[in-house]
């Protein structure tokens, strides 16, 4: 790694932990008339989503009024994964029902760009709708970079994600979209420029 790209993540990496103060982040917000949408991206998800709804929720829109907007948008689950989603209080939306005039292209990557236009967040924070550890720190470190820094556009989060094998359980290993995927694709991007680039939470 050149001294440039280390100096770039040097000052582009951050820990989560940089942000407890999250009644701080609320009023950076609203200085600057934000408004954060959160969208968890659904699939036959009953039995973790009630839980991530009523943690991120009361934490986050109920406690401290970070989050504006809190929507699950879903691929058609055949479980109760909407039913429960609404009864904690999310909004719920078929992504079938968004811009239909495009079509349906059943999955995740839909659920995701269609919230783009179906949500009315300046900030729109995605959440995985199997977190079995959910913890407001997976929404709050990730928008608080979008929120202090006007230059920053996108943050990607990243975690040690081991791997549970038969055969025990290995430190390291998982993430592979992002090992395979992104980190090629933001180290061609970093190769040429260091004007404006992605935030990267631990």
């Amino acid at each position: 790694m050149t001294g440039n790209n280390q100096k770039w993540l040097d000052n582009n990496t951050f820990h989560h932990g940089e942000f407890w103060d999250i009644l701080k982040l609320v009023e950076e917000k609203e200085k600057k008339g934000l408004k954060i949408s959160l969208c968890i991206p659904t699939l036959n998800e009953e039995k973790t989503i009630g839980k991530e709804v009523l943690i991120l929720r009361s934490e986050l829109m109920e406690r401290y009024p970070l989050i504006d907007e809190f929507a699950v948008i879903d691929s058609g689950s055949t479980d109760k994964t909407l039913e429960v989603a609404s009864n904690f209080g999310a909004d719920v939306y078929l992504a079938s029902d968004i811009l239909p005039e495009v079509g349906d292209k059943r999955g995740k990557g839909e659920n995701l760009w269609k919230a783009i236009h179906q949500l009315k967040g300046d900030i729109i924070c995605y959440v995985d709708a199997d977190i079995s550890n959910i913890h407001p720190r997976f929404v709050y470190g990730l928008v608080a970079p979008l929120i202090r820094r006007d230059e920053v556009h996108y943050v990607k989060a990243f975690y040690d994600r081991p791997l549970n094998y038969s055969s025990g359980l290995r430190s390291s290993g998982g993430g592979r979209v992002t090992e395979i995927l992104i980190r090629p694709l933001f180290s061609l991007f970093l190769s040429r420029t260091y004007k404006c680039g992605p935030a990267l939470i631990r």
